[in-house]
């Protein structure tokens, strides 16, 4: 997988709503006999330096407040967000599976679960994950841009790339990646079969 191709994941990623992971406690609340402060003071911390790029103190306070009570549901996606910020793609899936287990319709969380996957060189996984997505919210542009992404660059497959790239231009014709998406439509299809292509007169 190319460079330019992570970069434009990543790209995705940050373009989304703003354990495993790291596991020390943060130093201001390390101290011996310090009180463990309220879950929802922790995580409200860890989203503050997450809005700071602190990635790495981010996640250990919400893995705190994820620890101290704080709702799952609330903490998950950020959790995995601050994971991907710091480069630890299998911490952020071993976060995000098995919430997905129990929560099966957590769309956005299985988009970055897809989105991961892809970037960790694993496209059946991501495309397994987007079916599922697409399955229920047909609708959902981003999911046919990212699976257009998968089928062209990872499967090399331009004639089912180009079916998810038409989906997202005809859901979102004005999204962050239309113009890309039609001027990649907008060029020859390569032949399936080149060198069939090259004898469909016959032989003299």
């Amino acid at each position: 997988m190319t460079t330019i191709w992570r970069i434009g994941l990543f790209t995705l990623l940050v373009c989304l709503w703003l354990g495993a992971c790291a596991r020390a406690r943060p130093a201001e609340v390390a101290q011996a006999g310090a009180a463990m402060p309220p879950a929802a003071s922790l995580f409200a911390r860890g989203m503050e330096l997450a809005r700071r790029g602190d990635a790495l103190r981010a996640e250990q306070y919400l893995v705190l407040a994820l620890r101290a009570g704080h709702p799952h549901e609330q903490i998950i996606v950020p959790l995995v967000q601050v994971c991907i910020a710091s480069s630890r793609l299998r911490s952020a899936l071993a976060h995000a599976q098995p919430f997905l287990r129990s929560h099966p319709h957590a769309w956005q969380l299985r988009y970055l679960v897809a989105a991961i996957q892809l970037a960790l060189g694993r496209p059946g996984e991501a495309l397994h994950e987007l079916s599922r997505i697409l399955a229920q919210r047909p609708q959902a542009a981003q999911a046919h841009y990212l699976m257009g992404v998968a089928l062209r660059d990872a499967l090399h497959d331009p004639a089912a790339a180009r079916a998810s790239f038409e989906a997202y231009v005809r859901h979102e014709p004005h999204g962050a990646h239309a113009g890309e998406v039609k001027a990649w439509l907008a060029e020859p299809a390569p032949s399936a079969n080149p060198l069939a292509a090259g004898t469909a007169g016959g032989a003299p």
